[in-house]
């Protein structure tokens, strides 16, 4: 279970076994530790040092989301103790290992772009403009394909051509089913100055959120990327492995929310140049999400959740970098 604190006056400490969640001093919730596995915070509030020291032999990681979808910070259990993963991580740099999953991630990703286009033309009879929009997809999808085997610093630029190509189809085919009262034209990530890209902002940064978790248990490197390069304090992996999730779990529940109604543009405000979403949008944004996760699909010849195959993906990833594995395949659904 994933706990999300919300607002301000809030905080967390410990009793027993049990995470207490207080406002403005007074006890609201409590939850067993062992029943949790992350807390989502996206207000202003304190943490015990007793609950700290709960949390952590938990292994349950906290992470903070500002206003503006990005992660502040991560207080997180220790790392995890097998080096033998990370070594390999490192070591696969060097060869062609790396260049397998670099384009697997993107592989994954232009897959998903085609289940969404396809899943939304199909539910607008069929409609033609997105049905081809999908099917150029295709196009990049062979482009990876013929990509020779090699080191991921040696293809990177050709990947990430083609990711970029595809997913200026992808957005063209997003943008033809949003009504223009959203002012959504292409996608637009830092800074975004229309409601639709500060949605899709503010949910990569909870998805970010579960990367991280994925990465930590299976004892990787987060910071060592393959298909995104090396950067001063930049989470590479995190962003690498996040690619295979944002189509099935962001942008869907994202178009589900507007072209439902389920906000309106007066749920947004301008604050320092960039659109702030405010308490109602982005409430029903991480609910969404949240359900979005804890929900179940075929996957493997078994059900699983969302939040369950994420953390399949990140151990997949440490097999496949320690032999275990012959191949690490990216996640991707038809529909």
């Amino acid at each position: 279970m994933k706990l999300v604190v919300d607002g301000f006056g809030k905080s967390v400490a410990k009793r027993d076994n049990q995470i207490v969640i207080k406002e403005n001093g007074k006890e609201v919730d409590y939850f067993r530790a062992e029943d949790v596995s992350q807390i989502l915070l996206t207000g202003k509030g304190s943490i015990t040092f007793d609950a700290l020291t709960l949390l952590a032999n938990h292994d349950i990681d906290c992470v903070s989301i500002n206003w503006k979808g990005y992660v502040d910070y991560r207080l997180t259990p220790p790392e995890k103790k097998n080096v033998i993963v990370k070594k390999e991580q490192f070591f696969a740099l060097a060869d062609k290992r790396s260049g397998q999953i670099a384009k697997a991630f993107i592989n994954a990703k232009i897959e998903n772009q085609k289940a969404v286009l396809g899943t939304l033309a199909k539910s607008r009879s069929n409609d033609e403009f997105l049905t081809a929009q999908r099917d150029k997809l295709n196009y990049y999808l062979d482009k990876l394909d013929g990509l020779k085997k090699d080191t991921s610093d040696n293809l990177r630029s050709k990947i990430l051509g083609f990711e970029g190509q595809a997913s200026v189809e992808y957005w063209i085919g997003f943008h033809h089913v949003l009504d223009e009262k959203w002012g959504f034209n292409l996608r637009s990530g830092r800074g975004a100055t229309d409601p639709v890209n500060s949605l899709l902002n503010y949910g990569y940064a909870v998805l970010q959120s579960e990367m991280w978790k994925s990465i930590y248990l299976a004892g990787l490197d987060p910071y060592c990327g393959f298909l995104h390069s090396d950067r001063y304090g930049r989470a590479s992996l995190v962003f690498d492995l996040i690619e295979e999730f944002r189509q099935q779990i962001v942008d869907k529940t994202v178009l589900a929310i507007v072209n439902k109604n389920q906000v309106d543009v007066d749920d947004f405000e301008f604050d320092e140049g960039q659109i702030r979403i405010q308490d109602k949008a982005r409430k029903l944004l991480i609910a969404k999400i949240m359900d979005k996760l804890n929900s179940k699909i075929n996957f493997n010849d078994k059900k699983m959740s969302y939040e369950d195959i994420i953390l399949y993906q990140g151990r997949l990833l440490g097999k496949y970098l320690t032999g275990e594995e012959k191949n690490y395949v990216g996640f991707s659904r038809r529909w």
